[in-house]
């Protein structure tokens, strides 16, 4: 289930209120918020292989995650599972499923790296004001 804008905004900002993530959120509706945010990243037009799939998550999680924080196998697997992404049976071709990505495909224009730096500033702020 997708949220309105505000909530996964807030949302975010939680999860990355101590930095870039470290690992899967805890929190079901975090891990849910995070896979309907890297479905919405991929091209639900082209069919992926594995070799393409992984890239393309690993240069996503790069943006916001330290580094062997969420591996990229591991978020491919979710996003299978929330079947928001389709595999052959032969494991060769992953697609976005367009039907259940539905709203999701509204969060492509949000930017993870982005969240961080304004967090980063905010903090930044805080303690000069607190230094002052």
């Amino acid at each position: 289930m997708i949220q309105p804008r505000e909530d996964t905004q807030r949302s975010l900002k939680r999860m990355l209120a101590n930095g870039p993530l470290t690992g899967v959120p805890k929190r079901p509706s975090d891990q849910q918020l995070l896979v309907s945010l890297a479905a919405a990243h991929l091209d639900p037009a082209k069919a992926y292989s594995e070799a393409e799939l992984n890239e393309a998550l690993k240069a996503w999680l790069a943006t916001f995650c330290e580094p062997y924080g969420i591996d990229h196998v591991t978020l491919r697997r979710m996003l299978v599972d929330s079947r928001l992404v389709e595999r052959t049976k032969s494991g060769s071709t992953y697609r976005v499923d367009r039907e259940k990505l539905g709203r999701a495909a509204d969060l492509a224009d949000i930017d993870l790296a982005g969240v961080l730096a304004e967090l980063r500033s905010e903090r930044e702020t805080r303690k000069q004001r607190h230094a002052d």
